[in-house]
């Protein structure tokens, strides 16, 4: 099956949450997914809560996080569980902002550039959030 590529870029909660929600229902149908986390959408991922509380919430993202379901996190978590996920952090924002992979949530296969990102995935449907 060919791969989905994502590449989360925004710092919107409710965006990375549905590209959660894309991936690990992509991955369930058993399709590979590729997922290149960059600009604000890394500081979603930082093993600090006050790195995370940047991100920005519309009314839908406040509804989601005040329901008690799960969070991005666990659902990028559970599609690996379930099928071929991999999740790759940006080099560049990290160096910026002087991250190391150890500073991120355990859900992150590698670190790597754009050039990277894209030699990897050199086919499939990338879709961008």
């Amino acid at each position: 099956m060919e791969p989905l590529n994502v590449m989360l870029l925004s710092g919107d909660y409710a965006k990375i949450h549905a590209a959660a929600m894309v991936t690990l229902v992509a991955s369930s149908l058993g399709r590979p997914v590729n997922i290149f986390v960059s600009m604000d959408a890394l500081a979603g991922f930082h093993q600090s809560s006050q790195e995370r509380a940047s991100l920005v919430k519309s009314p839908v993202a406040q509804a989601i996080t005040e329901t008690g379901g799960a969070d991005y996190i666990e659902l990028f978590q559970q599609a690996k569980d379930v099928g071929d996920v991999h999740l790759y952090a940006c080099s560049l924002v990290a160096d910026l902002k002087k991250w190391e992979l150890g500073d991120l949530l355990p859900v992150f296969d590698d670190m790597m550039g754009i050039a990277g990102f894209l030699g990897k995935v050199e086919s499939g449907t990338t879709l961008t959030f």
